[in-house]
């Protein structure tokens, strides 16, 4: 039986031999997978596709040693975190898949999967299933520290939603990250684990016979090459296709039903903050933060074709620029021979990541090489949050952030997973997307870019008031130009959102502009106008004349009541 190791290095599979397939033209994307190895020596690839670790990685505890460097630490398996090993490192790491909420699981679960179709019904998800049924390392959860119950993924049925394989059976898997720090050689006693990573993928399945093996998960002591920890891989088919492995069966991945929208709610006992991503369009999110700091996510949207690379070429077909990268030893984790990836008889298939600075420049540096055409354009659900390392460079009004606060989600190969970059100088904020210019048909490939961002986060970017503000999206090509796209911007219930669609890659710059309009001047009312003083004349009154005498002097008097002076008299006529 030929078998398959696969090792973590930085967070990137590695892999040994596969058994090679060829892929047909006319399969459906969803099925189109790279030769593992073609025959001979001197082959070289680059493969970029999302969720190529969902279906290696299963549920596990490991306990750490202590990280130096860059380097991934040893790992070690604990069945409970109570294991020996858990109880001697000072690091315990966990990875789970999520299990639905019940009576006994009433936290870090998924709470809800529901389908709304082109008539706007919504149908829910019903009877999940674990599949495989159970897997060598699944774990317990306990909320006294915050541990969710490893287990498989669940595969659900949605009553009248036929996928491309011809059923209404959907796999969801939300999958988790997370690790808890305490003291050497003691038990956990009041620490509580740290969920630092989800990713929560959707995929139509149908379950298919063949040789297949459950993937078991290895740790340092068990790994061949002695390399921090592992998935070991014993099928013989071809199993990349398949959203999850089992014995002797696999959930073969199908293509999702034309305008139908897919719903997943996760409850978690602690609240993430931060940003979301993912392979999606036009979604709706709700994230809802209760009091005790627990949270609700709830995000529905449609699913999305999103290319993928991943052909092999002769070292003499290469470009100079690829055959200089690889000799001058840059390439990164993948499948294949360590011992001869950096030279030129190596048989190695680079595997990067779908956002990041070295993602960028991994395809940008292949584009050519492949004559800017994708391998295959299979449809997707899935979306992620920023790890906080991820959100390092972002803005204080996002990364200081005290709850989930945007999502972004294209069709791109490539994209800065992190929250768009603020560009001073043209007061935008810049998001970069790549993907080949056409699909695995030769067909010219259009682009979309959802933005929500609460409104308050983005009045924090841009310094505005709380008063209303207007939002542009314009789509620029490498050289500069606009390009022309479809444009949707509005503002509701507290969250801004913008999207586009319609635009063209290769490596187009998404920029989104905010104004806020100065509210119209008052006008300086005019001054009061004194009242006018004006002097009436008093109306003529007649005075009256008398005369009046003392002795012999005599004084005449005028008055309008004229009266004679002390010790006169009037005369009388």
């Amino acid at each position: 039986m030929k078998k398959l190791l696969a090792v973590l290095m930085g967070g990137v599979v590695l892999l040994g031999p596969l058994s090679s397939i060829s892929a047909a033209s006319d399969i459906p994307d969803e099925h189109w997978t790279p030769i593992a190895f073609p025959q001979g020596e001197g082959w070289r690839s680059l493969y970029i596709g999302d969720n190529t670790t969902l279906n290696r990685e299963p549920s596990a505890l490991y306990a750490e040693e202590v990280r130096t460097g860059n380097t991934t630490p040893n790992s070690y398996h604990c069945a409970s975190v109570d294991s020996p090993k858990c109880v001697e490192l000072k690091r315990i790491h966990l990875q789970a898949f999520l299990q639905p909420c019940s009576e006994i699981i009433v936290t870090n679960c998924i709470e809800s999967f529901y389908a709304i179709d082109a008539n706007g019904s919504r149908i829910n998800a019903e009877r999940p299933l674990n599949y495989p049924t159970a897997a060598k390392w699944d774990f317990a959860g306990n909320d006294a520290i915050n541990l969710p119950t490893g287990g498989t993924p669940t595969v659900w049925t949605i009553p009248g939603i036929n996928h491309g394989g011809g059923n209404d059976q959907y796999m969801v898997q939300a999958f988790t990250y997370g690790g808890l720090d305490k003291p050497e050689n003691t038990k956990v006693t009041n620490q509580k684990f740290n969920i630092y990573n989800i990713t929560v993928n959707v995929s139509p399945v149908t379950l298919v016979s063949g040789r297949y093996s459950q993937q078991v998960a290895n740790d340092y002591t068990e790994t061949p090459e002695k390399t921090p920890r592992g998935v070991m891989h014993p099928s013989i088919d071809e199993w990349r296709y398949c959203a999850m492995v089992g014995d002797g069966n696999c959930q073969k991945r199908q293509a999702f039903p034309e305008n139908t929208r897919f719903g997943v709610k996760i409850r978690l006992q602690e609240k993430i903050a931060g940003w979301l991503h993912g392979r999606i369009y036009n979604p709706d999110a709700t994230i809802t933060t209760s009091a005790n700091n627990s949270q609700t996510i709830e995000v529905n949207a449609l699913p999305i074709r999103v290319p993928i690379v991943g052909e092999w070429f002769r070292w003499s077909e290469l470009t100079p620029e690829i055959q200089k990268y690889v000799l001058d030893g840059k390439v990164y984790g993948g499948q294949g021979s360590f011992i001869t990836k950096n030279a030129a008889n190596g048989n190695f298939q680079e595997m990067v990541g779908t956002s990041g600075q070295q993602s960028f420049d991994a395809l940008s540096l292949w584009l050519p090489q492949i004559k800017d055409k994708a391998s295959a354009n299979p449809s997707t659900w899935a979306f992620y949050n920023l790890n906080g390392w991820e959100l390092a460079g972002a803005s204080e009004c996002i990364s200081k952030a005290k709850d989930l606060v945007g999502i972004v989600t294209t069709n791109a190969t490539v994209y800065a997973a992190g929250t768009p970059t603020f560009n001073a100088e043209s007061q935008t904020l810049d998001y970069k997307v790549m993907a080949p210019h056409y699909t695995a048909k030769g067909e010219l490939f259009k682009g979309t870019y959802d933005l929500r961002i609460r409104s308050e986060i983005a009045r924090c970017i841009y310094g505005f008031s709380s008063a209303p503000v207007q939002a542009s999206l314009s789509v620029l090509s490498e050289d500069g130009t606009m390009q022309t796209a479809t444009h949707t911007v509005n503002e509701s219930n507290g969250w801004l959102s913008l999207s586009a669609n319609g635009f063209t890659y290769s490596s187009p710059t998404i920029q989104v502009k905010l104004v806020q309009p100065q509210p119209p001047a008052k006008p300086t009312p005019a001054a009061t106008p004194e009242p006018e003083l004006t002097t009436q004349a008093a109306p003529s009154v007649k005075k009256v004349a008398i005369i009046c005498i003392k002795g012999k002097l005599q004084k005449k008097v005028s008055a309008v009541k004229p009266t004679c002076p002390k010790g006169y008299k009037k005369v009388t006529r």
